[in-house]
């Protein structure tokens, strides 16, 4: 249990549970985050100590509000280079491809701030509880880039017009908007976050692992055969994207201060 530094992991009657545990970087997306969740995944995919998992973050406020994540750890992405952030960025491939055809049911517990690659997260789970004062957004829209995952997942979970409505302004809303848009399952009380997803996670239990696992199959690789190629098809996109101009300067405003970028369009 003690062999993570950026999460922890726990198990409780047969439910994973995997904190990120950056709290003084608002549990932002490092590189070592995403390895270690993957490692959890793959370590207990045939394990039967664990039937369901729930992704949460350290719930500790920053700024008077806790974080499920902050998105991509911006601090760690400027100091690679802006000339390598695709190449920063190249190692998300794995771990979405886990978490995309992952058997088990996963849960996530969205206790305070979701933002950008931090709500991406989100969507690779089945479902999603949200405390009722947490937010979100793709506020990385803001910044030069885009949403790529969210472009191919959000669609069917939420419809295209709220798709658009959130990628096109990049705006942050409040935990029941979200439940309006069907972006969460349902919002509860801070504090009766996890003792809510612990109890969706037992009603899951109740399910065969074989019926969780083909039920799985069906969406990864029949029902949603067309997503599996665009998450495919997204790499040479955006990796031209990340070399423009403007996400180096949606990068620089936002170390400057968070100062409202300059864009140039190019």
């Amino acid at each position: 249990m003690g062999k993570y530094e950026s999460i922890t992991f726990e198990i409780k009657d047969q439910v994973g549970i995997i904190t990120i545990n950056r709290p003084e970087r608002r549990n932002a997306l490092a590189r070592e985050v995403w390895q270690e969740i993957m490692e959890v995944l793959v370590d207990h995919i045939d394990s039967m100590d664990v039937r369901v998992i729930i992704m949460t973050g350290n719930d500790t406020k920053i700024k008077g509000r806790a974080a499920f994540s902050a998105g991509l750890d911006i601090k760690q992405m400027s100091e690679a280079g802006f000339s390598s952030l695709a190449e920063f960025l190249g190692i998300l491939l794995d771990p979405n491809e886990v978490m995309l055809s992952y058997p088990k049911p996963m849960i996530a517990a969205i206790n305070g701030v979701a933002y950008a690659g931090g709500l991406e997260l989100t969507l690779f789970c089945d479902c999603a509880i949200a405390a009722d004062d947490a937010v979100m957004g793709f506020w990385e829209n803001r910044r030069g880039l885009a949403s790529g995952l969210a472009m191919i997942l959000l669609p069917e979970m939420i419809g295209l017009r709220y798709t658009k409505e959130l990628l096109l302004t990049g705006k942050i809303i409040d935990a029941q908007e979200a439940f309006r848009m069907g972006l969460v399952n349902k919002v509860v009380p801070h504090d009766q976050l996890l003792d809510a997803a612990m109890e969706m996670a037992n009603e899951m239990k109740k399910v065969a692992p074989l019926s969780h696992k083909w039920t799985k199959k069906w969406f990864h690789e029949g029902g949603h055969l067309e997503q599996r190629k665009c998450v495919g098809a997204l790499w040479k996109p955006f990796y031209e994207l990340f070399q423009s101009e403007d996400v180096i300067e949606g990068f620089t405003a936002f170390m400057e201060g968070n100062r409202e970028p300059e864009w140039q369009g190019k």
